[in-house]
């Protein structure tokens, strides 16, 4: 049985059937930049810094709903200048804007966790 390699994506065709097998493996794989081989079947997928990360914090008794909205459309208009493809962005489950996020055209991807790396290499 071959081991595992894994290979930046090269054509848009591969991206596709990486996000293709993902879906198929009841997953999800967004902006996919290498893919997983074992023999000639994708077993994964990686993104790897394909696309920004939007973490928002306003504090809750001092930003009402019209400046929240004004400011989430400020910080869209910067994101559209940086990251033309889209970006991720995070909300908490416990987040007064949860019920609000695809009212504001944002696409569920999947309940997760978000941990963050502090180590140094």
């Amino acid at each position: 049985m071959p081991l595992p390699k894994a290979r930046k994506i090269r054509t848009p065709e591969e991206q596709q059937l990486v996000i293709d097998a993902a879906i198929a493996d009841n997953d999800k794989m967004t902006y996919p930049t290498h893919l997983i081989k074992k023999g000639n079947e994708i077993v994964g997928g990686w993104s790897l810094g394909a696309i920004p990360l939007v973490m928002v914090w306003h504090k809750s008794d001092s930003i009402n709903a019209k400046e929240s909205l004004i400011l989430n459309n400020t910080f869209r208009t910067i994101m559209d200048d940086r990251s033309p493809n889209g970006y991720f962005i995070a909300c908490n489950n416990h987040s007064p804007y949860i019920n609000h996020m695809k009212k504001l055209g944002y696409e569920p991807i999947w309940k997760t966790n978000l941990f963050v790396s502090n180590e140094t290499i």
